[in-house]
């Protein structure tokens, strides 16, 4: 949140013979911190931000076009975003920004929240995730890098899209050179209405405009960066995220009802080189956040689509009683990282890790107490998760093998009474829960430079994952709750090869391939229970897959790349959970999760196009294809659970001037609109068109 006010990035080139201008950002003379992140020993994948800066684009449609990564969504600007990495989605796969975690216990801050013109680089982590980011993901994580720099600067910039979306951002940066302070002030505000038309995929025919689906989000922070003192980086940053989010019906017609929430925290962030000995390097990141949320659904009569209107008894669209909730959630954490470096230049070096997270949930809802004759409000519950990771890496050979050993040592808590909501009889009663547990895990990455060129990576890792307070607890509208929930196991296996080729000064030939393999033990998967969702752990499942990659930068002007995946996600549970009865679902695929698809993109870059000077531009297409998958299992010939394939195309269009202080983006995602469904089948919009103008005086 505010992602200006986080860490101080010196960006500079490595030591590459060829040379480039200083405009062309392209693979050619890669910049060190992504040559660096790309030379750790656990697989990754690497996006340059500078090719993001302009686009009216979201994070989410950057990754859905990248290897082994899939997106799954409920609707327009604010809906529910699901990442699946190699068949792993959700909690699964861990957020971080600037390596600290991203996620909120509410899921109100996601990953969309970042402006992209903020992002340094993207690093896609399969498989293994760097020690010193602490979490608990399945072996998959994301890291969004943001931008820095020692000047001060402002930037401004504005996006309109269809179905009436709004988003405006601004940053101003300033340093006190006599205070030895620099100050970032952020803000960025969305009012969506995403109201496209869709087709029930209930009703035959039925069209149904999506009139109630308004989002109002107003995020904001201030930041604080204390120089030239003893730490190398000193932050504190302050933070708020306000959000209005109308609840759109698709089975039933919702008018009325509608969530809204606050959140108010503050970051710290301290980083020293040769902290109390000369080899020893900490990194310190602390926060608090707290977050007042609620669900508004009390409407007294119920409207179909057809738009006739009658009583509600019971009162509330989405459910069998009514909610008007003031719930209170207490987030503290903290990630801190010890580096000891027993070699000069990263030969050799220990790690040590500890990452804490306790939450404290607090429920009220006296609307809903009423209507079950019962009091339900003032339940509070404790939920701790500590990871503690210690990791020895080291070169070998010349430098040529790169070795990470890591160990982990993972405890979860839960403290406190929980009620569902959800409908009456789901358990309206408050249960008390009191459980922990220990767990330990380890891992091992290798990565071998076989030439210049040519470099093999492998890694294996057996890891957990804690259950988070929203799969504990649900959300109150449609997911019940299961304080019994436990962690995932898992055991990984990765191997890749990477091809890296520079050739005639100005050309680049990448290309990466990959295989894996999960078994996962006590999966936590959300299944359907009367009418509602609850997760549940349904005992084993096993991934597999292959990805490949190509990226040709052709010379300064031209960029094409392509990339396949091919992954099964089958549920590897032989018995229903707690019998001796076979499994209906033994061996079939999981559902929501694709199992073959491709992208590619073909980018053309160019100064001066149109002659003068500072001028620049760039005309970039992409292609996306998607063969069909399920969002349920086919355990009958007579069932239609597929999600039909989709060919989806985007073209778009950068201009900037005066040395692209200002730049003029414009973009159509899905070009021919095509029909494209995810989530239980629904319908995703169709042809949309953004514009974006920026002001920025950021050097490029």
């Amino acid at each position: 949140m505010g992602p200006m006010a986080h860490k101080v990035v010196n960006i500079s080139m490595s030591p590459d013979k060829i040379m480039l201008g200083a405009v062309e950002v392209v693979g050619i003379g890669e910049r060190k911190s992504i040559r660096d992140a790309k030379d750790q020993g656990v697989p990754v994948t690497v996006i340059d931000g500078k090719m993001l800066a302009g686009r009216g684009t979201t994070i989410s449609e950057v990754l859905n076009h990248q290897t082994g990564v899939k997106l799954r969504q409920t609707g327009g600007v604010g809906s529910q975003t699901k990442i699946n990495v190699r068949g792993l989605e959700g909690n699964r796969v861990q957020i971080y920004m600037d390596g600290y975690a991203l996620n909120t216990p509410d899921g109100n801050f996601s990953i969309n929240d970042i402006p992209l013109q903020f992002i340094d680089r993207i690093e896609i982590y399969k498989g293994i995730v760097p020690p010193e980011f602490g979490g608990d993901g399945l072996g998959s994580a994301i890291n969004v890098v943001t931008i820095s720099t020692d000047k001060d600067f402002y930037d401004f910039s504005y996006k309109y899209q269809s179905y009436g979306v709004h988003d405006a951002v601004a940053t101003l940066r300033h340093f006190f050179p006599k205070a030895n302070i620099a100050m970032t002030l952020y803000m960025n505000g969305i009012h969506a209405l995403n109201n496209y038309t869709i087709e029930s995929p209930f009703i035959e025919g039925l069209k149904i405009k999506r009139d109630h689906d308004r989002l109002r989000m107003l995020d904001f922070a201030v930041g604080l960066d204390f120089l030239n003192g003893y730490f190398d980086k000193a932050e504190v940053e302050l933070l708020g995220y306000l959000n209005n989010k109308q609840m759109q019906g698709i089975e039933t017609n919702i008018r009325h009802t509608f969530t809204h929430g606050q959140t108010y925290g503050a970051n710290f962030n301290f980083e020293k080189k040769s902290f109390l000995t000369k080899k020893l390097d900490m990194k310190l990141n602390a926060g608090y956040l707290f977050i007042n949320s609620g669900l508004v659904d009390t409407c007294s009569y119920i409207t179909d689509f057809d738009g006739n209107v009658r009583p509600n008894t019971v009162r509330g669209e989405m459910g069998a009683i009514p909610n008007l909730s003031d719930d209170y959630t207490h987030d503290a954490r903290y990630n801190l990282n010890l580096k000891y470096n027993l070699l000069p230049e990263g030969k050799m070096s220990i790690n040590l890790n500890n990452d804490l997270r306790y939450v404290n949930m607090e429920m009220n809802d006296d609307e809903a107490g009423r209507s079950l004759g019962r009091n339900v409000s003032g339940l509070s519950s404790d939920i701790i998760g500590a990871i503690t990771s210690l990791s020895f890496q080291n070169r070998w050979f010349g430098n040529k093998l790169t070795s990470v050993v890591t160990g982990r040592h993972y405890y979860f808590g839960m403290n406190g009474e929980t009620v569902d909501l959800t409908y009456p009889g789901s358990g309206d009663t408050p249960v008390n829960t009191d459980r922990g547990g220990n767990y330990f895990g380890y891992s091992l990455a290798l990565k071998y430079d076989i030439t210049r060129q040519w470099a093999l990576k492998g890694a294996l890792e057996h890891n957990y994952r804690l259950p988070r307070s929203e799969e504990l607890i649900g959300d109150r509208m449609t997911i019940m709750t299961n304080p019994l929930l436990e962690p995932e196991e898992a055991y990984n296996y990765n191997v890749g090869v990477l091809y890296d080729y520079y050739y005639h000064n100005e050309s680049r030939l990448q290309f990466e391939a990959n295989t894996y393999m999960m078994n996962v033990e006590n999966m936590m998967y959300m299944i359907s229970q009367f009418n509602y969702y609850k997760y549940q752990n349904l005992g084993k499942a096993l991934l597999y897959g292959v990805d490949a990659e190509v990226k040709w930068d052709i010379n300064r002007h031209w960029f094409v790349s392509c990339n396949a995946t091919w992954q099964k996600s089958l549920d590897n549970t032989k018995y229903v959970l707690g019998t001796n009865t076979p499994s209906q679902t033994y061996r079939m695929q999981l559902p929501h999760i694709p199992i073959l698809y491709f992208n590619w993109m073909v980018d053309y870059r160019k100064d001066n196009l149109f002659g003068g000077k500072g001028q620049y531009t760039r005309i970039y297409y992409e292609g996306g294809y998607t063969d069909k998958y399920y969002y349920g299992y086919e355990l009958s010939k007579y069932q239609n659970y597929k999600i039909p394939s989709a060919c989806i195309h985007t073209l778009g269009l950068e201009y900037g001037i005066l040395n692209r202080k200002v730049i003029f983006g414009m973009e159509c995602h899905n070009l021919f609109d095509t029909p494209e469904m995810t989530n239980f089948n629904y319908p995703l919009a169709g042809r949309t068109f953004t514009l974006k103008v920026r002001f920025t005086t950021l050097d490029w």
